[in-house]
């Protein structure tokens, strides 16, 4: 059985839900001919609950990740060659982690440096420099695994061009403020200080957003995958007019969330089924 909490109320709720829905579904497909049994109103209340489920379902799935909570949440730095990425790696996690030098392509692989700021837990990763036409195959594999830090990443602190955001949610970062003050985005310099407290402020307030709250629950890998087949199922099951579907994609979804819960419902479905219409009598 999942731990007692928030999320395995909720996971119950569903599995309630679930049962009176297969429940109804079973009786409109077997006993359709009982009077008890109205197949019209059946069919519009099924509908009617497995959306409803179908929201609820999704708003859990849409949950903060735990991995999150445990691992920090990932601040990716990326632009192109000898744009501050690693002067500012090392000013957020306040130690020399990175190599820093003016040769551009210093930076050849990804750099991942755990910190905690304001009691928030993160995962820096300094990145290669990303530029057109290399020849170099090391470089390119360096800038091959940034972008793949890219597409994980829950921050994304960019210091190349606004052009050339790779997300529309990426910080645009002027990093050498001290150098250049033309360039847009949020001005700071790594070497002097000035404008990190501004770009601490800013990530704290986007880990808040990316973290659950008080009173929230926060999905592991395991349940996230298990919520995931739950929800596909139910989607299945709304977004089709044959009940003989609805009928098969609710026991898959029962089969899901029992993988999840550890329980078995078929007999509880057949006490639902059973009690809740006057079948045989």
């Amino acid at each position: 059985m999942m731990a007692e909490g928030h999320f395995s109320r909720r996971v119950e709720g569903w599995r309630r839900d679930l049962l009176d829905l297969s429940a109804m579904a079973e009786a409109a497909l077997d006993f359709s001919d009982e009077d008890d049994v109205p197949d019209a109103a059946i069919e519009q209340r099924i509908g009617a609950s497995i959306a409803a489920l179908a929201e609820g379902i999704g708003k859990a799935l849409a949950a903060p990740s735990a991995e999150r909570l445990r691992d920090g949440i990932r601040v990716v730095l990326a632009g192109p060659p000898n744009a501050g990425k690693s002067t500012l790696l090392n000013a957020l996690v306040g130690r020399d982690a990175a190599i820093v030098s003016d040769i551009a392509g210093t930076t050849r692989d990804r750099i991942e440096v755990p910190a905690a700021i304001g009691g928030t837990a993160f995962l820096f990763t300094d990145t290669a420099g990303l530029h057109e036409g290399t020849g170099d195959a090391i470089e390119a594999i360096g800038m091959h695994r940034a972008r793949a830090a890219l597409d994980a990443a829950d921050i994304i602190l960019w210091l190349g061009d606004a052009a050339d955001l790779p997300r529309g949610d990426a910080l645009l970062v002027a990093a050498q403020c001290d150098r250049d003050g033309t360039r847009p985005g949020l001005q700071l310099s790594a070497r002097t200080g000035e404008g990190m407290d501004s770009l601490v402020t800013t990530l704290l307030d986007r880990a808040a957003q990316l973290l659950p709250g008080e009173g929230d629950y926060a999905l592991h890998a395991r349940q996230r995958a298990r919520v995931g087949e739950l929800l596909a199922h139910v989607e299945a099951a709304r977004h089709s007019d044959d009940l003989l579907v609805i009928a098969e994609e609710l026991r898959q979804a029962r089969r899901a969330i029992d993988a999840l819960t550890g329980q078995a419902g078929t007999e509880d479905m057949l006490d639902r089924l059973f009690s809740g219409f006057c079948i045989g009598k």
